[in-house]
């Protein structure tokens, strides 16, 4: 008898060490972005279902981590389960731990083990739930009045607030002109949107949290690149009429505004929600004049990107903007070779040499651009590059610039219609005056 006493307790001690309490929440999901200016952020009931008996003196501290609770906190526990309900207090609280005792236990006698501790009215700092993204988590261990671990073998841990970002954005179809250069670079190659467009679209989003939900309202997005191309009139800037030929923004529903700045450098998109808060991808086509139009501007390989900020209203109504980081909006590229001669000098005390090696077997027109004093001049050479030998362009390049009305300091592009990997360009001026030769190129 005595023995089987002894086993007895034996098996109890061990099933006791065995035993671990465990946690369940559903968590909530709260929007970074609308949960900004609210009181307090409610923290969702933590089930504590036991696994061990509980006394009188007996503690147990809930600790909380990637958040802190709010001064105004009160977190009290209520039970399920029980015939007849336990006494618990608040002992002690702190930013990130409230500690609890037993006070009293059930009469007559109860078991714990099996049935819940429920946590309600806990009350999260707000500044702590907004400042970053991530799982907010709760953690439960308890000990015995003399400070032995209880019930808690393992980690009782559950998620009880998820704080995510609401508001994104995105290229989702990139500018990819590529300017055709058997067409005096006035238009694209065919295989693009069409030869004399090109189409971006970037587009919000507004996900779904839960809590706290942020409410689309609009956006502003910066289409940032070189769009001096747009100036037709030869007056100075893009005017709101040239603007409105080369450009339009586009979406299924809401109201677009679209302008330019002084520079010619930025177009700026304001997006006005229509109605139902629901954001929408912005469509904005380039359409340049081409060939066929006497006015047409040659095109220059460049790169763009896009500034976008997205507008919305917080869970309390107070308006708001998220900018985003800027993000490439996609490039335009010439379908041969181009460099740029970044100084060359012209005039009677100046003598040039301009050459285009030619590697490969493809013979290649050659056009130049002189820039001198904000203005550009653009000719086809008689000269082409010749496969598999270099083409001295120096004397056409000197009349060209002469019969331009170039002297001074000048800038020279050089475009090729070979594949770029075979060609190459050398640039060296002579200066009468003291001899001296310069390589530019």
């Amino acid at each position: 008898m005595f023995k089987k006493s002894l086993l007895a307790v034996a098996l109890g001690v061990a099933a006791f060490g065995a035993n671990a309490a465990t946690t369940s929440a559903t968590p909530s999901v709260v929007s970074l972005e609308g949960a900004v200016g609210q009181t307090t952020v409610a923290v969702p009931e933590l089930t504590i279902n036991l696994a061990a008996e509980y006394a009188v003196g007996d503690t147990f501290t809930i600790t909380l981590t990637g958040a802190e609770f709010d001064t105004t906190s009160n977190p009290a526990i209520t039970f399920s389960g029980f015939t007849n309900n336990p006494t618990v207090g608040l002992l002690s609280k702190t930013a990130t731990t409230a500690t609890f005792r037993v006070t009293a236990v059930p009469s007559p006698v109860e078991v714990f083990s099996g049935k819940n501790f429920l946590l309600n009215g806990a009350l999260l700092k707000t500044t702590t739930v907004t400042d970053a993204a991530g799982d907010i988590k709760l953690t439960y261990a308890a000990k015995t009045s003399t400070g032995l671990d209880l019930d808690n073998v393992g980690t009782a841990t559950s998620t009880v607030v998820t704080s995510k970002a609401q508001l994104s954005s995105s290229v989702t179809k990139l500018l990819n002109g590529v300017i055709d250069v058997e067409n005096e670079r006035k238009q694209f190659t065919a295989g693009n949107d069409t030869i004399t467009t090109d189409v971006l679209e970037v587009t919000p989003v507004v996900a779904t949290a839960g809590t706290h939900d942020a409410a689309y309202t609009g956006a502003t997005h910066v289409i940032k690149g070189d769009f001096s191309w747009m100036d037709t009139d030869g007056t100075t800037g893009v005017s709101a009429t040239e603007l409105a030929a080369a450009f339009k923004a586009t979406g299924t529903a809401d109201t677009y505004t679209s302008t330019i700045n002084t520079a010619g450098d930025a177009i700026t998109v304001t997006v006005a929600d229509a109605a139902g808060n629901t954001a929408e991808a912005m469509t904005a086509t380039f359409t340049v004049l081409g060939k066929a139009n006497s006015k047409a501007p040659i095109l220059s390989t460049q790169k763009f990107t896009v500034d976008s900020t997205i507008k919305y209203n917080t869970a309390a109504g107070t308006a708001s903007t998220k900018a985003m980081a800027s993000a490439s909006a996609g490039s335009w590229t010439l379908n041969g070779f181009d460099e740029n001669i970044v100084f060359m000098p012209f005039g009677t005390q100046y003598a040039q040499s301009i050459n285009v090696s030619n590697t490969g077997s493809v013979a290649g027109a050659i056009t130049v651009d002189i820039t001198a004093d904000g203005k550009t001049y653009t000719k086809t050479l008689t000269a082409t590059a010749t496969p598999k030998a270099t083409t001295n362009i120096s004397q056409e390049v000197k009349a060209f610039a002469a019969e331009s009305g170039v002297t001074g300091n000048a800038h020279i592009k050089v475009v090729v219609n070979s594949p770029t990997a075979d060609i190459d360009v050398t640039g060296v001026y002579y200066s009468k005056s003291d001899a001296d030769r310069v390589k530019t190129k």
